[in-house]
């Protein structure tokens, strides 16, 4: 995970799993070429104008090309707002995406049906304050309205008229909570934290709360990157990233998860989300995705992300 070539991946070894000073020399060399070599440099090869990714007029689609995406998978890598070329594309999505009330819509400012968006909303407010906009008011009415929208059962759903939550759109909010909390522990936030993980918790990470059986067999695959989506990695490691203590009920999805490690310390890449390949009513428009998506980062993928494998585990280890 320290190998030269990969900066993200050395910048989280050494502050996540080392216990590094942020302040430390050699840290700091590190981050410093984040952005400038290894696989955020070839993201942002690809940006148009110093903008945007794919599509000026959206930032959503096509999937899983676009600007927001490439923002989210960048702010996952260690990209921040000082780096302008992120900053600006942060601010396009901001110009075609806010909505005034709270949250980000799914559709462009001037299309129809330009309301807030539950795992859109909750995505960017994770990528964007990691990224340094966590004071940012547009990203604090956004995790507002999430808020708003948490359910009796303590999870979201995507659909306006959904009563029970589901994992795909649980997850979004939980992840946003995971990094808004850091920088600044807000009662209720932390309140739709617990409440959300124990929901998580009582599915056991995957699992049917009726009958334990397994919700999605999609879920038992480890995927990067997540995008919207929800695994039973990506369960574990919002648990992890929110403080989760040791709890029984992450047991079978531990067990999963060291029983698929290789021999040489690696975990594979099982699956690449493939964004639609056709138009879809949601977005109004065409939302064909380019092939580059299927190959993003399969390649050299054990390395960086066994640092998210290891997070994962923390809930039971620590």
């Amino acid at each position: 995970m320290l190998e030269e070539n990969e900066p993200s991946s050395q910048y989280f070894t050494h502050t996540e799993l080392m216990g590094r000073d942020e302040k430390d020399g050699s840290v700091q060399r590190v981050k410093e070429r984040i952005g400038r070599e290894g696989w955020a440099a070839n993201i942002f090869a690809k940006q148009k104008e110093n903008t945007y990714w794919e599509n000026k007029e959206s930032c959503y689609v096509p999937k899983f090309t676009s600007t927001g995406w490439q923002l989210a998978v960048l702010a996952d890598l260690g990209v921040s707002s000082e780096d302008p070329r992120f900053a600006k594309a942060a601010d396009h999505f901001f110009e075609l995406h806010n909505v005034e009330t709270g949250g980000f819509s799914l559709r462009s400012q001037g299309e129809e049906q330009f309301h807030p968006h539950v795992c859109n909303t909750g995505n960017m407010v994770r990528a964007l304050a990691k990224a340094g906009y966590a004071k940012d008011d547009r990203v604090l009415k956004a995790m507002g309205w999430l808020l708003s929208k948490q359910l009796s059962d303590s999870a979201w759903n995507c659909a306006p008229s959904g009563k029970h939550g589901s994992f795909l759109a649980t997850v979004e909010p939980m992840w946003a909570l995971s990094e808004m909390i850091k920088h600044e522990p807000r009662q209720e936030w932390k309140e739709a934290a617990a409440k959300s993980s124990e929901f998580v918790l009582k599915h056991k990470i995957y699992k049917s709360d009726r009958d334990d059986s397994v919700v999605l067999f999609d879920f038992l695959k480890i995927h990067y990157p997540t995008h919207y989506c929800y695994d039973f990695l990506h369960g574990l490691r919002v648990l992890s990233e929110l403080g989760v203590p040791r709890d029984e009920r992450t047991d079978d999805a531990l067990r999963m998860l060291r029983a698929k490690q290789l021999v040489d310390g690696r975990w594979p890449l099982e699956a690449v989300y493939r964004g639609w390949r056709h138009s879809h009513p949601m977005h109004g428009t065409e939302t064909v995705s380019r092939p580059e998506e299927r190959e993003l980062v399969t390649e050299g993928w054990g390395t960086d992300h066994t640092l998210q494998l290891e997070e994962a585990a923390s809930p039971v280890n620590g």
